[in-house]
């Protein structure tokens, strides 16, 4: 089968990275033709290599210039001219379920569109653009929890990300070693806790981390702060980080948001133990007291008493064959098994489509009804105002009965500020990536 995996951007390096390697590869082993698409080159040209297929329909001429409609337009204009796909993956965000959905209607309407999110819905905003959807591919029970209560009626389905579970065990050493692997961005990973709890940890120890991103400068400054950088090895971004490391007790996520935590069953499978905030993705990975521990978030003084606990022997690290064997449900081999009988199963002719994403609703999605608003907004004054003009703020969207590339919409509106509110209804039709008004009631 034909699977389009449609993304904003990755720079080609990272967690994301990683997976859509590792998934793009081993669907094509299972003798799919996966197409990754996204809208520029990667900063990191090196991770294009590892895809069989990938393709930009960018439109703008940088990355932080595409707008929705821009994206929308550029995808459709790539279908024009491709083969169209038996399924497409929205991923990495929600509002790729709307350009997925809306640039696909055009061309063959019943293609399924799965969501596959790698982070919380909050944490991009947009969450109502994942009933675009027909089915949703969860990364963490607590993402798949957040996705039902947004798209209820629609299928989810718990895909882990997967790894390579065949690694070899790292040693442990007599001196406590801790390790943090990751994208030196703070408002996601919270370095800082680990380093505040480092400062008060007795006896010997040691913090190697390797990462790379905005905030490296004001985390080294911090560490200088806290007098503590003589015992901190700071490698920076590494292609294959575990082939830096040689021992380590344990290694700390003390992310405040963490879709999946992928560095935590990377360690784990190499037996090394793990302290992970309860963010999302590492609740279903971290087992406490069994594979590691799982500390609030924010609580840097909860890692620290870890830490000392261990450094005391009060509490023991998990045996590493213990580690191992917690996370071989991840293992890349059953993952891809399972992402590859749901894609059959959603390509079949039995399932169900999510026809009526909207069906007689308030709409509160700012971006949605702004796209709508602008492209249709010239044709409205022109058929309503009649003698006198009325602007934009005096018109907004009340209700909207969405069926893939049509629609009815309800509009209220004032032509002037001593005229009552009027109300109207619209039907409309997406043509060509623009919305168009077809008939005014």
């Amino acid at each position: 089968m034909l699977i389009d995996i449609v993304l904003g951007y990755a720079e080609g390096k990272g967690g994301l990275e990683d997976v859509l390697t590792t998934v793009v590869n081993g669907l094509v082993s299972k003798g799919h033709r996966i197409r990754v698409l996204q809208t520029h080159a990667p900063k990191f040209e090196s991770w294009a290599d590892t895809i069989p297929e990938i393709y930009y329909y960018g439109q703008e001429g940088k990355v932080e210039e595409e707008t929705v409609s821009s994206m929308q337009t550029g995808y459709t204009n790539f279908l024009k001219s491709a083969e169209l796909p038996d399924v497409i993956i929205a991923t990495h965000a929600p509002i790729l379920s709307y350009i997925c959905r809306t640039a696909i209607a055009r061309f063959k309407p019943d293609t399924p569109v799965v969501s596959w999110l790698h982070g919380p819905p909050a944490y991009f905003g947009g969450g109502q653009f994942l009933k675009y959807s027909d089915a949703h591919f969860a990364i963490s029970s607590s993402i798949g929890r957040t996705i039902k209560d947004i798209a209820e009626e629609q299928p989810i389905y718990l895909i882990n990300n997967p790894i390579d579970i065949k690694q070899n065990k790292i040693i442990r050493p007599n001196v406590l070693k801790v390790i943090f692997i990751g994208r030196l961005s703070n408002r996601e990973k919270r370095l800082d806790l680990l380093l505040r709890a480092l400062v008060n940890v007795q006896g010997e120890w040691s913090l190697t981390c390797i990462g790379d991103g905005p905030d490296k400068n004001m985390l080294y400054n911090l560490a200088d702060e806290l007098h503590i950088n003589k015992k901190i090895t700071w490698l920076g971004w590494k292609e294959s980080p575990w082939d830096e490391i040689d021992e380590a007790s344990v290694l700390v996520l003390p992310s405040d948001v963490e879709g999946f935590g992928l560095v935590l069953v990377e360690a784990l499978s190499r037996g090394v133990a793990v302290i992970s905030t309860d963010c999302d993705g590492p609740m279903d990975i971290v087992k406490d007291g069994i594979n590691g521990w799982i500390v609030p978030k924010g609580d840097f003084n909860k890692i620290k008493d870890i830490l000392n606990a261990i450094q005391s022997g009060i509490i023991k690290l998990p045996d590493e064959q213990q580690c191992v064997n917690s996370v071989l449900e991840y293992e890349a081999e059953r993952v891809l098994d399972k992402m590859n009988d749901i894609l059959n199963e959603l390509k079949t002719d039995g399932f169900i489509l999510n026809e009526k994403v909207v069906n007689e609703s308030q709409i509160d999605d700012i971006i949605t009804c702004k796209f709508i608003t602008d492209d249709i907004y010239p044709e409205l004054v022109e058929k309503l105002s009649g003698e006198r003009a009325f602007k934009l703020y005096d018109m907004k969207i009340d209700v909207i009965n969405y069926s893939y590339t049509r629609a009815i919409v309800r509009f209220s509106y004032q032509k002037d500020s001593h005229d009552s509110i009027e109300e109207v209804r619209v039907k409309i039709v997406n043509e060509n990536g623009t919305w168009q008004v077809k008939r005014i009631f």
